[in-house]
């Protein structure tokens, strides 16, 4: 089987190096080791490290990312299939595209290129894949470069790579920016600005709200943490760290049953996502 290293993964995929290794760390891929311990990446690590940075840049949240592509990494082949295969998010979707067909990355179920709309009295089908237009593929590569850029400079300058989200979240409502913003922000101990930059985001989005329950944690105002925390898992009931963190507060307040409820929760979780 073909193998690269991580320089020239970087320039198959456009991906910087540092986010590469950024999503070793996170799982997302899981390469090889070279003579003395060097990266090497398979085909599927590439086609997972590309449709990363696509899905990132799209503004679905790192964690939701994770999750898919560890799913899409158990059904990937070791070559390249003969029409190809891509992967991009769709709404709250990720898809795989292979042969001809899409379908669910979590759920393998196949999903059709056409919806149905009322139009009047009647029922039209419509076809929902076509190419976008230039205008908002000149947005879409504005905002990725936008991203990548604040990304890759966490490795080198924060400050800077600070800069550079504010400027991703202002220009194009980017989630991912935003979180990212947050996260560093937070690093730093400006846990307040970070609490208004959530606040400020979507409300309907459970990263969006951890990242908010925690730095509410973080503030001591743990009643309200509990309750971003219960919103979060309301949203999103696979979400193993909310449970963590739930749990822990109402262990911490006295409220032994509903702690064991969220740290069973949690354990089944982290046993699901190792196996």
């Amino acid at each position: 089987m073909q193998q690269f290293g991580i320089t020239e993964m970087s320039r198959l995929t456009r991906v910087p190096v540092g986010a590469i290794r950024s999503m070793v760390r996170a799982r997302y891929v899981s390469p090889t080791r070279g003579p003395r311990g060097a990266l090497r990446f398979s085909f599927p690590d590439l086609v997972l490290l590309r449709a990363g940075r696509q899905l990132l840049t799209a503004g679905m949240s790192a964690r939701r990312v994770g999750q898919a592509l560890r799913a899409v990494r158990k059904q990937l082949p070791a070559e390249l299939p003969p029409r190809g295969l891509s992967i991009t998010a769709a709404g709250d979707r990720v898809v795989v595209h292979e042969a001809g067909a899409k379908r669910d990355a979590l759920s393998g179920q196949l999903l059709l290129a056409f919806e149905v709309r009322p139009v009047g009295q009647n029922i039209e089908v419509v076809d929902v894949s076509p190419a976008d237009d230039a205008a908002t593929r000149t947005t879409k590569t504005a905002c990725e470069q936008a991203f990548v850029a604040a990304l890759e400079l966490e490795e080198t300058d924060v400050d800077a790579a600070i800069q550079a989200y504010r400027a991703c979240v202002a220009n194009h409502s980017h989630s991912g920016a935003r979180a990212n913003l947050g996260r560093l922000l937070h690093l730093q101990g400006r846990i307040s600005e970070a609490l208004k930059l959530y606040r400020d985001g979507d409300p309907t989005d459970p990263d969006v709200l951890y990242n908010q329950a925690v730095a509410l944690d973080d503030l001591g105002r743990t009643q309200e943490a509990i309750d971003a925390y219960t919103r979060v898992l309301e949203l999103d009931r696979y979400h193993a760290d909310a449970h963590h963190n739930v749990a822990r507060l109402w262990q911490q307040i006295g409220d032994q049953q509903r702690a064991v409820r969220h740290w069973n929760a949690y354990r089944r979780l982290s046993r699901d996502a190792e196996a």
